[in-house]
């Protein structure tokens, strides 16, 4: 008998392919993706049934199936995984701009986000989707208030994401116990595109009890931990001077090393916090998101320790307050740039390994590695084609290096999560961009007032 079609089938791409998606070793694994041509995806249910690969005609081949994609002369890749946003936070784009993050924190950002409501959440996580599906990003991972609001949209937009409720100690209990009740309550929700975690802001606003307990609850619940610790040297010179412990040593302290941690940033981790991270009984991932660092002025991450050290390093944005813009391709460039620089060394980081990067090290530090980020049978099928026809991007001599160093995220002109087309041809098919953004232009003059004298927290550090 034959199968039952296919939901979708797309043809005649050239695809990348992670031959050993299953191997954990980011430094062992960190240059191991190929390029195949004339590639057949079948996807069945969300899933990718099957690669064929190397057909004359995929389209002939194929099976029969209930959308087609002919492919031809687009290049299929795992949709981007953007490893840390604030999604709504593109309401205050571009708002406040060359300032240091003390005064970015304390004089703007904290007292406008006092002034949220959940309209505004919901249009700007509208918003930062739709930006984030024209740039081939089909995943991100969330840190922010509202965040039932952010649920919603995700599953009408049809992104996958892990989503937290942040908290401050300021806040009592209440906090965590909020952000826990989200986790629990909202976890494969969207048809199973929504995980979620636990998401104290940092150690310098969540103490040393909270974080305890929330160590505690994420290993009872089986849940990640999603904070921002060693954003930056003055953070840690900070610790250091008061408490005599780096943030790392306060994760170790705290019991974070010994679950499912995602940390934001990073820039401020150590040598000498290296060994505590190398010996973390959880997995540890660090979401690094150069385009902000550089305009704060700050160091970068790490990346080159931290893969010896084991850790999986993601590639993020930061929210568009501060990076502007949701652009995980400009995050994964910038990587490859940044850090041949930081090491004085142009053989680190490879475009191979930044489009690695980006893609499989990225899911894998959200905690979803075993169902994303590579194009392989039984992965969920996120994925995105990219149209190198462009004046910028030929001659390919190196695709590769073409994707990283030459592509842009506007060549994205399909995106699919879980099987389903989000953007086809360039156009969106799950949010009106329009409407969202006048709508949301209407309620910014009552957003950016700063004369109540209120602030949601203070930045001291």
């Amino acid at each position: 008998m034959n199968p039952a079609p296919a939901d979708l089938v797309i043809s005649n791409c050239t695809a990348l392919i992670h031959p050993d998606p299953d191997e954990t070793d980011p430094q062992l694994a960190a240059d191991s993706i190929e390029f195949r041509p004339n590639v057949t995806l079948v996807i069945r249910d969300g899933v990718i049934a099957d690669v064929i690969a190397e057909v004359a005609d995929s389209a002939a081949s194929a099976p029969a199936a209930a959308e087609r994609i002919d492919a031809r002369g687009l290049v299929a890749l795992p949709g981007f995984v953007n490893c840390h946003t604030h999604s709504p936070m593109v309401a205050l784009r571009g708002l406040v701009e060359d300032r240091p993050e003390q005064e970015w924190f304390n004089d703007w950002i904290w007292p406008i986000e006092s002034n949220l409501t959940s309209r505004i959440v919901e249009l700007g996580a509208r918003l930062a989707c739709a930006e984030m599906i024209r740039g081939g990003v089909t995943c991100f991972a969330d840190h922010y208030f509202a965040m039932d609001t952010v649920a919603d949209v995700v599953a009408e937009t049809g992104l996958r994401a892990n989503l937290g409720e942040a908290f401050f100690s300021s806040q009592g209990p209440e906090g965590r116990e909020r952000s826990l009740d989200f986790a629990l309550r909202r976890r494969g929700s969207a048809g199973g595109r929504i995980t979620t975690s636990l998401a104290p802001h940092a150690p310098y606003t969540v103490d040393d009890a909270d974080l305890t307990a929330t160590a505690e609850l994420a290993r009872e619940h089986g849940l990640l931990v999603h904070l921002h610790a060693a954003e930056n040297r003055a953070q840690t010179d900070t610790s250091l001077a008061r408490h005599g412990r780096t943030p790392i040593d306060v994760l170790k302290d705290t019991g974070l090393l010994d679950v499912d941690l995602l940390i934001a940033h990073g820039t401020g981790i150590l040598d000498r916090d290296l060994p505590a991270l190398r010996a973390a009984t959880g997995r540890i991932g660090v979401a690094s998101a150069p385009r902000g660092y550089l305009k704060f002025g700050w160091d970068t991450t790490p990346v080159r320790a931290l893969v010896d050290a084991g850790v999986h390093v993601g590639l993020a944005t930061d929210g568009a307050a501060s990076n502007n813009t949701l652009d995980v391709w400009e995050a994964m460039t910038l990587t490859a740039l940044v850090q041949k620089r930081t090491e004085r060394d142009p053989r680190w980081l490879t475009a191979r390994q930044a489009l690695r990067h980006a893609t499989l090290d990225s899911a894998r530090a959200v905690g979803l590695g075993a169902s994303i980020g590579s194009l392989a049978p039984g992965r969920r099928a996120d994925l995105v084609l990219v149209d190198l026809s462009g004046p910028h991007t030929q001659p390919v001599h190196d695709l590769t290096a073409t994707l990283v160093h030459s592509a842009r995220s506007h060549d994205v002109r399909t995106t699919i999560v879980d099987g389903r087309v989000l953007m086809r041809g360039g156009r969106l098919t799950t949010v009106d961009v329009p409407s969202v953004a006048g709508e949301l232009s209407e309620l910014l003059p009552a957003l950016v007032e700063r004369g109540h004298g209120r602030r949601i927290q203070e930045y001291d550090t």
